[in-house]
């Protein structure tokens, strides 16, 4: 786990794993799962759920998530993190979550794969509370690091398998974030809501200005009318035709297309 700036201390409240109310959730979790055609055992599962229900015991008195239901967190955070792991090419080692706030969709895959995470925001407080979290979890192999995109890419290029992105950005923006941190070979998954065909025509064109090729492209309807999803993969091929990452903000303010 990593250092972070002095901040309000996170105290947790301890929960039994075996509690009532984990076995229901972990239940109703296991029962979307063959939808998506998808096969996790109920230990990983029980992790993701004291995870979700930490995370709504700090979020009390530190803002980490606007989902307060329960029911909804359980498809919004934990089933939305999981449709990632179809994604995932066998071989990856190495796994960076880009804005993953109070641990979505980094730690619920990292549970489910064993693939070595890193969780990144920019805002300390809650990679303070993620650590936290994990740690009362036993949760081993997982790094959260609060620091700018731009600035941990300098640090950290071409240091990973996989890059993942949730609600973060608009996807030409994500395709220029992820790209200097991605080895070649190495594979961004980006979920979106509805995004448009302007939005995706631009993406398209940032990608491969990236060195990216698009490799993949799946849509989702999330169970109880939660949301639709839209999962975009690319595969680095090649060099990036622009120098990168570029200045902090120049991504947002300035897109490469």
């Amino acid at each position: 786990m990593s250092d972070f700036p002095v901040a309000r201390a996170i105290e947790l409240d301890s929960i039994d794993p075996d509690s009532e109310l984990v076995d229901q959730l972990v239940s109703k979790l296991s029962s979307y799962l063959p939808t998506f055609g998808l096969s996790i055992d109920d230990d990983r599962l029980r992790l993701c759920v004291l995870h979700l229900l930490y995370v709504e015991q700090v979020n009390h008195y530190i803002n980490l998530t606007r989902i307060t239901n329960l029911d909804e967190a359980l498809v919004l955070h934990i089933l939305d993190s999981l449709l990632f792991l179809s994604f995932i090419p066998e071989d990856s080692n190495h796994l960076l979550d880009m804005g993953s706030g109070p641990g979505y969709p980094g730690l619920p895959l990292h549970v489910c794969s064993s693939i070595s995470t890193t969780l990144l925001d920019s805002v300390s407080k809650k990679m303070n509370a993620v650590s936290t979290i994990a740690d009362t979890l036993g949760v081993s192999d997982l790094t959260c690091v609060s620091d700018r995109l731009e600035t941990y890419a300098k640090n950290k290029a071409g240091q990973y398998d996989i890059v993942t992105a949730r609600a973060l950005a608009s996807l030409p923006v994500l395709v220029e974030y992820a790209r200097p941190l991605l080895k070649m070979g190495g594979t961004l998954i980006v979920s979106k809501g509805f995004p448009d065909e302007s939005e995706i025509s631009s993406g398209l064109k940032a990608a491969q200005l990236c060195g990216f090729k698009f490799a993949d492209k799946q849509e989702f309807d999330l169970p109880d009318n939660l949301g639709h999803r839209v999962i975009f993969s690319f595969k680095v091929v090649s060099s990036s035709k622009v120098k990168l990452p570029r200045q902090n903000g120049f991504a947002r303010k300035n897109p490469l297309a």
